[in-house]
Formats: structure tokens, sequence, C-alpha cells
């Protein structure tokens, strides 16, 4: 578009014209950033959230696994001893 019009438009209409072209393309890149770290940020805590409700399900329905810790070890060295 520029090539065309340089036969109509003199230096300074042209170099207006290219800063525009600049700017908006700027604030375009800027637009393109905030969202995908906005997204990044969201997918995050997405994760997390999803994360806590794994645990919470997996803990109603096989039980608190970490309870019965002490005993598996106490197990473990039984185990070790013996054989």
């Amino acid at each position: 578009m520029i090539q065309q019009s340089k036969d109509v438009l003199d230096d300074d209409a042209i170099t207006d014209i290219i800063k525009t072209c600049n700017v908006i393309k700027n604030e375009k890149l800027q637009q393109t950033k905030r969202k995908s770290k906005g997204q990044a940020q969201k997918s995050k805590k997405q994760d997390k959230q999803e994360k806590v409700k794994a645990q919470k399900v997996a803990s109603e329905t096989f039980g608190n696994s970490n309870q019965y810790d002490e005993y598996d070890e106490i197990g473990d060295e039984f185990e070790d001893a013996f054989f």
C-alpha cells in the first residue's frame, strides 16, 4: 500500500503512516502477550485446583493412605530382618 501511494503522498505523510502502523503493530503484540501471560497463570491455577480435587476424591475413595505409613515402615523393617 505504501509503495503504491509514494507517487501521490509526500515523504512526511508516508512517514506518519509508517509510524501509525508500527504503533498499531506494537499494541497488538502487547495484547497478545497479555493474553498468553494471563492464560498461563489461569492454567497454573486450574492445575492446582484440579490436583486438590483429585487428592480429595482419592482420599474419600481410598482413605488417607498417609495414616498407615508408620506401620508400613515397621513391616518393611520386619521383612528385612526376617529374610
